[in-house]
């Protein structure tokens, strides 16, 4: 009796077969197209969200931009510029603001010396670094809305560097200070911080010896 099971076996293993070699195309040419179209829509949403503008990056011969860029660049807890790096018509020094603070070269403290300002939640955190010669520690006088300046007694980071932390006061709650509202009708707390370095001096160092204030760094707080 003829064995009509093999040529019909056959031809059911190449149909397996190429069955089988066509799932897998249709798997891998699924897979391969699979990310392309997250990339794509990746792509669309870091355009949505958009980049820093070229033309407000400051070059790399700054120590602001150095500074911005060493922290992230447009991913640093300043975000992108939102004006160019700009110098102060009666003193060396420049400053430029980011969306979420702002950077000042204070070169009165030192060729080096770099203030910053940035909020971090529902703080205000205001660095400073790079002072020319070491201090004992440092005293930060901060101001809201051009009122009253607040003088603090802050410990170093280091001889050079060092930070304040502050939660600022609601709106209306600032001892009487004004409050600057925008067009859109919000309001604005307009915060300004500046630093000097100390030394302990006497024999019980209970003096002091303190160099000169740095130049105010600004910072707006929206409420």
């Amino acid at each position: 009796m003829p064995d009509s099971s093999k040529p019909g076996g056959v031809r059911r293993t190449r149909t397996g077969k190429l069955r089988t070699a066509l799932l897998a195309a249709a798997v891998t040419a699924g897979t391969l197209a699979g990310p392309a179209q997250p990339a794509a829509a990746a792509t669309q949403a870091s355009t949505a969200k958009g980049t820093c503008d070229a033309s407000l990056v400051a070059g790399p011969g700054s120590l602001v931009g150095g500074l911005w860029r060493s922290n992230g660049g447009e991913n640093s807890v300043y975000g992108c510029p939102v004006t160019k790096e700009s110098g102060y018509p009666d003193k060396k020094g420049s400053w430029q603001r980011f969306r979420n603070g702002q950077i000042g070269w204070s070169p009165n403290l030192g060729n080096g010396t770099l203030v910053r300002v940035y909020s971090k939640g529902d703080d205000i955190v205001f660095k400073w670094s790079g002072l020319s010669r070491d201090w004992d520690f440092f005293n930060v006088r901060w101001s809201k809305n051009g009122g009253k300046a607040t003088q603090v007694k802050v410990g170093r980071l280091s001889p050079w560097s060092g930070q304040y932390l502050m939660s600022p006061s609601n709106c209306g709650k600032g001892g009487g200070e004004e409050v600057c509202p925008t067009t859109n009708g919000h309001l604005i707390d307009r915060f300004a911080f500046t630093v000097q370095g100390c030394d302990k001096t006497g024999v019980f160092q209970r003096g002091t010896d303190c160099g000169p204030w740095s130049i105010p760094t600004f910072i707006g707080i929206t409420r």
